[in-house]
């Protein structure tokens, strides 16, 4: 149950694109997500091919181009993020037949279960409640981890 680098570092731009819009169509350049997260800028190109090709984000060329969400930051889930880059199978912890000994053990549905609620928690959190959680604590306000 392992998130990739990869997604995480695509939430961080995905957050500084919804901070950068707060729901305006207008695009970002990735220099700008890349120099304001701290992401190598080929390495966020590269992640953005993968959410462009996966209909998350759109693209436009040119001066004044740049990035934009293809859905309202507020429907899109970091499930759908981690999918896109990390693949459906990316966050399975223990399948049948994948955990014989826990099988044997016992401890086979937890692993399934744990796998489950994890997913349910990505599922359920959204880039806008990302980007809200990060004005809140610059704020000062309360933090709540997931």
């Amino acid at each position: 149950m392992k998130v990739s680098s990869k997604s995480r570092y695509a939430l961080l731009a995905l957050v500084e694109l919804d901070l950068r819009t707060r729901g305006s169509r207008r695009p970002v350049r990735l220099i700008d997500l890349a120099h304001e997260r701290g992401i190598p800028e080929q390495f966020l190109e590269q992640l953005f091919a993968a959410l462009r090709r996966a209909g998350l984000v759109t693209g436009q060329r040119g001066v004044g181009g740049g990035f934009t969400f293809a859905r309202r930051p507020d429907e899109l889930t970091v499930l759908d993020v981690v999918r896109a880059l990390d693949g459906a199978d990316g966050l399975d912890i223990c399948t049948p037949g994948d955990c014989d000994l826990e099988e044997r053990a016992g401890a086979g549905a937890v692993w399934l279960a744990a796998g489950s609620a994890y997913e349910d928690v990505l599922a359920h959190t959204t880039i806008a409640d990302l980007a809200e959680r990060e004005l809140l604590q610059d704020a000062g306000g309360p933090m709540y981890q997931i």
